[in-house]
């Protein structure tokens, strides 16, 4: 029997403890695509991501059992401001667990069939408010395929149905308390030569709001070129789309693309600088929602020390 165990990665980000504010009587607006996503990062939030996994192999087949924590804690201050858009941002939580039983097909390729039993959560407001949430359960089975057909490609891949049940106390009058939809998380590893490598990850889940009572889809494309320069230094150039697809509570459909050069330097085995530059657009695709849009550049500098 192994076990795969990654740690608990909290993050805890020490921003202000106020939202950030739009719409206000001397610069009407409204709230950015994506609720200015960027922004709710720089606020005071915890993050805890935490999954976990073991597996008993007797070849060729396997079973794995496996467990996945995502805490988001918030952590702003609730404000009423008439007049003001003030994003009174929502605590969400999705934990799930189950199991696979999988066959080695061959060198380098498995297959699984598998279950996860899940809860998602999202913290109601204060009183005052309507209190809906969209906190349901899920049931999620999947089909499982992990491939490498040769030493320089590695595929990963799992999709499958998701059955979620709402809590009908906690619904809008009328709310259907349940939805179907698809779910799937894919990735692939390219090696053209010692020193380069491609990553391409693709992704589709549901997902509660944190910036308002709302439920969307998560879509999410990513691809990651990297090339070692010398044996210090590394460069890396990624191109991100990322779309909310709101299923419930919101008329909305929001796509941000980001494209990223990051450059990154060893100093020690336990010890990296980092500097990136990125920059970043938004579009509002929603009939009636125009306006949204942004642009963005981002320019950071990280320090990375592993113990």
């Amino acid at each position: 029997m192994v076990g795969h165990g990654h740690c608990a990665r909290p993050v805890h980000r020490r921003g202000s403890p106020r939202g950030p504010i739009w719409s206000t009587p001397e610069e009407p607006g409204s709230t950015p695509a994506l609720g200015g996503a960027e922004i709710r990062y720089r606020r005071r939030n915890l993050y805890w991501h935490s999954p976990l996994e073991a597996r008993y192999r007797f070849a060729p087949l396997y079973l794995r059992g496996l467990f996945e924590a995502r805490v988001w804690d918030i952590m702003t201050d609730f404000r009423q401001l008439p007049g003001y858009a003030y994003p009174n941002y929502r605590d969400r939580t999705d934990v799930h667990g189950g199991g696979d039983v999988g066959v080695t097909l061959g060198r380098g390729w498995e297959a699984a069939l598998g279950y996860r039993f899940g809860h998602q959560d999202q913290q109601p407001l204060p009183a005052g408010l309507p209190p809906y949430t969209y906190q349901n359960d899920y049931h999620r089975p999947v089909a499982i395929l992990l491939a490498q057909p040769a030493a320089w490609f590695k595929f990963h891949g799992e999709a499958g149905p998701s059955f979620h049940q709402f809590n009908p106390s906690s619904l809008p009058p009328g709310a259907d308390p349940t939805e179907t939809l698809l779910y799937f998380q894919f990735g692939a590893t390219i090696s053209p030569g010692p020193r380069t490598r491609f990553q391409l990850t693709a992704s589709q889940h549901l997902l509660p709001s944190t910036a308002g009572r709302a439920n969307f889809q998560n879509h999410r494309v990513t691809g990651t070129l990297e090339q070692r320069l010398a044996s210090r230094y590394r460069a890396s150039f990624r191109l991100d789309l990322q779309e909310y697809d709101y299923v419930r509570g919101l008329a909305l459909r929001d796509e941000v693309f980001t494209a990223e050069l990051r450059l990154e330097c060893t100093l020690r085995p336990h010890l990296t600088l980092s500097l990136w530059g990125a920059h970043e657009w938004a579009e509002a695709l929603h009939p009636g929602t125009a306006g949204r849009e942004y642009d963005r550049q981002v320019v950071g500098l990280g320090v990375n020390f592993t113990p």
